[in-house]
């Protein structure tokens, strides 16, 4: 392993980190479609391009993360000062790819589910004063689904690392296919 695999590696970590942002972008983006005829449309319009452009930035990044990250490196001039020796690393990349979206999804779990603890704890406090003072306030579910969503996506990277690399990896081949 050279150098710049690992810094392809690591783009790709980050790119794999990012797909959670895109899955949480898309019910921002699907909201603000459904609300496009209520109140004032012009703020719905903003509100909804905003989404939409955030969406497309997350997806652009995660796009040339995972799949040009080599493009990033070459552009970024990554290897330029490092020697092109091998790393004594013994590790196949498929191997540092699994160990990366196991972290990647560690990481995603360590983030929301004290998220999520948390806000199941404002909800069971929200329904108790509800019940108490029976107003008609109803809860921002949001607050709810987005750290429990979250929480999906890290286990689903923990179950699921060997289908995520063998994508990753077809991609590479293919690419190199048409490259050769």
């Amino acid at each position: 392993m050279k150098a710049s695999d690992l810094f392809l590696i690591i783009l790709k970590v980050f790119g794999i980190y990012l797909i959670k942002d895109i899955v949480i972008a898309i019910p921002v983006v699907l909201y603000n479609i459904v609300v496009l005829g209520d109140g004032s449309f012009g703020v719905t319009l903003f509100t909804l391009l905003f989404s939409l452009l955030s969406l497309a930035a997350y997806s652009g990044i995660c796009y040339l993360l995972l799949f040009k990250s080599g493009w990033i490196v070459t552009k970024l001039k990554l290897t330029n000062e490092l020697s092109e020796e091998p790393l004594a690393v013994n590790l196949h990349r498929s191997s540092v790819y699994t160990i990366a979206i196991i972290v990647a999804g560690i990481v995603v779990l360590a983030f929301s589910v004290p998220q999520l603890i948390r806000n199941i704890y404002l909800w069971s406090q929200f329904m108790d004063q509800r019940r108490s003072y029976l107003g008609t306030e109803y809860f921002d579910y949001e607050k709810l689904l987005t750290p429990f969503v979250e929480v999906v996506i890290g286990l689903l990277f923990l179950g699921n690392q060997r289908l995520i690399v063998n994508f990753i990896e077809s991609r590479r081949r293919q690419v190199n296919k048409v490259v050769s």
